[in-house]
């Protein structure tokens, strides 16, 4: 039976590097049917805080990587002191100033194996005894990790390339434990477009603060997976997709590079897919947070033109936040204007005639607008180009979008004739 982990130390946000870790040992349980088990490593008393305990688990279900099975670390001290007495009393442990030290031999090297790099030597004079108990009685990462693995029963550990360098240490101490080590996976590091260490300044910011810039999660849970695996050319994947397609063998050997340009491609890819309430769902506190609607006009509004407005205007959104924006135009509120036309005596009358002619349109549709449009141009000596493009800027704000007839149609019978009626007087509505 698969078993992996996912432990983070919980001195601060989990960010990129961290997610894409949980991720990848995620999807190797859920493909595999295994188990996923998430261990919060806090021994290290003075920088771990509930905080960011409650982070980290509100960025994995944010997420939505659930765990199988989930453990504190610092919760199992006795364990702990239970095996280093083991080692004590084998003699390959012992103690110097109050602190217990494992003991490592002089000559010779100790060689771990690694799945993706292979065999990697390490001089054992290089390695020297190291401190398991500090004087305080308080254990340190490299034993307590192996403690945990080896009861958890853990099978692969896959985490990221800085800590391969603890690999011999944690090796040594599987040995005189008398327990079978787990395959080994370590994850190339993420690099920065300039290909320097991944940092704030290229976005790698806290998982949460993409949900904050309107990234939906299966669109960074994709970002996260292509920063080190591949399967063929393809770029856009379901999560239903990845737990059926992810395996070991498809993870990079080499550094992935972090592109938040990509991110926000992908982000709008998943937006042009995501099932319409759930869309609409998740853009309501968006809306809400630009201060123009309220609660109580959002909840008053109708669910089935939400879902049509939404509809119509993701295409052109890379965000939760763009959406919002152009959601906006369905409420009677001061539109955001991203554009200006002039317009002309002739087409501010033909407006004004266009106003009158749809306000009694019903029902409301695409079709009947489109008709009722033709009809009063016609009467006016007017043609649709003459009028199309003021007419959008009217009522939505922008010289682009969906169909003219379907966002009039999604905007509303009473606030398509008020726009059409105030720029037709050269107000601004």
């Amino acid at each position: 039976m698969i078993r992996v982990r996912f432990a983070p130390s919980p001195t601060g946000y989990l960010h990129v590097g961290g997610a894409r870790t949980a991720l990848f040992n995620w999807l190797f349980a859920r493909h595999t049917g295994g188990t996923f088990v998430l261990r919060i490593e806090d021994t290290d008393r003075e920088r771990s805080t509930d905080e960011a305990i409650e982070q980290i688990v509100a960025s994995m279900r944010w997420l939505g990587l659930d765990w199988d099975e989930y453990y504190r670390q610092a919760e199992r001290h006795e364990r702990h002191l239970q095996a280093a007495e083991s080692l004590l009393r084998a003699g390959a442990v012992y103690e110097n100033e109050g602190a217990w030290w494992f003991r490592v031999p002089d000559a010779g090297a100790t060689i771990v194996h690694d799945e993706l790099v292979g065999d990697v030597r390490f001089d054992n004079e290089q390695l020297k005894d190291f401190v398991i108990r500090r004087s305080d009685g308080s254990f340190v990462y490299n034993f307590v990790v192996v403690v945990d693995d080896v009861d958890m029963g853990i099978t692969h550990v896959i985490r990221g390339d800085e800590h391969l360098n603890n690999l011999p240490k944690q090796m040594r101490i599987y040995q005189a434990l008398e327990r079978p080590m787990p395959l080994f996976y370590h994850l190339p590091m993420i690099l920065g477009p300039d290909r320097g260490k991944l940092s704030k300044r290229h976005g790698a910011t806290s998982v949460l603060e993409y949900r904050s810039r309107g990234v939906l999660p299966d669109a960074l849970v994709n970002f996260l997976v292509r920063l080190g695996w591949a399967h063929g050319d393809e770029e856009v994947f379901s999560r239903d997709d990845l737990v059926r397609l992810f395996t070991l063998e498809g993870l990079n050997k080499s550094a992935a590079v972090f592109e938040d340009a990509k991110l926000l491609w992908l982000n709008q890819q998943h937006m042009k897919r995501a099932d319409l309430d759930v869309l609409v769902a998740l853009a309501e506190p968006f809306v809400g947070a630009r201060g123009h609607v309220s609660a109580e006009m959002w909840a008053q509004a109708d669910p089935e033109r939400l879902r049509v407005g939404a509809n119509l205007l993701r295409d052109r959104a890379k965000t939760l936040g763009d959406l919002a924006g152009t959601l906006e135009m369905l409420f009677p509120v001061p539109l955001e204007r991203e554009d200006e036309v002039a317009v002309t005596p002739m087409q501010a009358r033909v407006m004004a005639a266009l106003a009158d002619g749809i306000e009694l349109v019903d029902p409301w549709t695409a079709e009947t607008v489109e008709a009722a449009f033709r009809d009063v141009l016609a009467r006016e000596g007017a043609t649709l180009k003459d009028v199309a493009q003021p007419c959008r800027v009217a009522v939505t704000g922008r010289k682009v979008g969906p169909g003219l007839f379907e966002i009039l149609s999604a905007v509303g019978r009473s606030m398509v004739v008020e726009r059409l009626r105030a720029c037709a007087r050269g107000i601004a509505a």
